[in-house]
């Protein structure tokens, strides 16, 4: 369902806090993760998408540690990071299972964009029991254009998408215009790709290619039933199924979630794809409402 405006004007004390900024964290490196920490409250890990490091999700994080503990994550080969070998996914998945373990972090609630949705479902797929939630910012355990593909046919499509990014390989002008294009398409504001793509050229053509191999290649909707944890979905209308009624919409995205025990899909209008870009404080309050339900054991 949309998030009404109820929940907006519930949501006002957070969005009040965002004059105060974020405290800012030092990074640390966990395995092959790098960290930053702001905020004081309850567990948030924040895992931004391809190509992009933790500061793409700078809008949300700001907003919410007043009222969180934040954990943004840049994962390997992004962001200037350095790339590892294959599977990278089931490798970032089980260090974000790790650090939470090793900080004990008490039940945290994992935010994951696209990429990073998809990487936040197998981490928490990896030890159920130790999440509290999980937010999904327009990423889903399938790619919605392959949910009904056979999985020879996901990967082909997953190959042909990335060899865009990896003929960007040795060449930083012509993968910083991939990166330019590919993100255009998907924000409403044309100056916020412009600089998300000057970033995100930081990060290895190679491992942005390799990222997506993996993600477009994969279907966790077999696994869902173990994901003890609520999930929350935040879809686009702008993005995958634009053109598409609200309530085709809803229930195409709750038919990929079917298995999940406890999922709701929640829409968000006049967004796309980088909804916490076009929208920032929308997705902050459903955070917060979604927390506040957990807390309340409503969610």
């Amino acid at each position: 369902m949309p998030l009404t405006r109820r929940a907006l004007i519930a949501g006002a004390s957070l969005l009040a806090a965002t004059a105060q900024p974020a405290v800012a964290g030092a990074g640390r490196a966990f395995g092959v993760l790098s960290i930053e920490e702001s905020g004081a409250g309850d567990p948030l890990l924040l895992i931004p998408g391809l190509a992009c490091g933790a500061w793409a999700l700078d809008d949300i994080a700001r907003r919410l540690a007043p009222r969180f503990s934040i954990h943004a994550m840049t994962l390997p080969g992004f962001d200037g990071r350095p790339p590892i070998a294959a599977p990278m996914i089931a490798r970032v998945a089980a260090d974000i299972a790790a650090y939470v373990a090793e900080r004990r972090l008490e039940r945290p609630i994992l935010v994951g964009h696209s990429l990073g949705a998809f990487v936040a479902l197998r981490a928490a797929l990896l030890r159920p029991e130790q999440i509290g939630g999980v937010v999904t910012l327009d990423g889903y355990p399938v790619f919605p254009a392959l949910a009904g593909a056979d999985a020879e046919a996901r990967a082909a499509a997953a190959k042909r998408l990335a060899e865009q990014f990896a003929v960007g390989a040795g060449d930083p002008a012509r993968f910083r215009a991939t990166l330019r294009a590919f993100l255009a398409a998907r924000m409403n504001d044309p100056r916020r790709a412009d600089h998300f793509a000057e970033r995100a050229a930081r990060s290895d053509p190679g491992a942005t290619a390799a990222y997506v191999v993996e993600m477009l290649s994969a279907d966790l909707r077999p696994e869902l039933a173990r994901l003890t944890a609520p999930l929350l979905a935040l879809a686009a209308t702008d993005s995958y199924l634009a053109g598409r009624a609200d309530e085709n919409i809803s229930a195409f995205y709750a038919g990929l979630l079917a298995d999940a025990p406890k999922s709701a899909v929640t829409l968000l209008r006049g967004s796309r794809h980088f909804v916490a870009v076009d929208q920032p404080d929308v997705v902050a309050v459903a955070i917060e409402s979604f927390a506040a339900g957990l807390r309340l054991g409503r969610a």
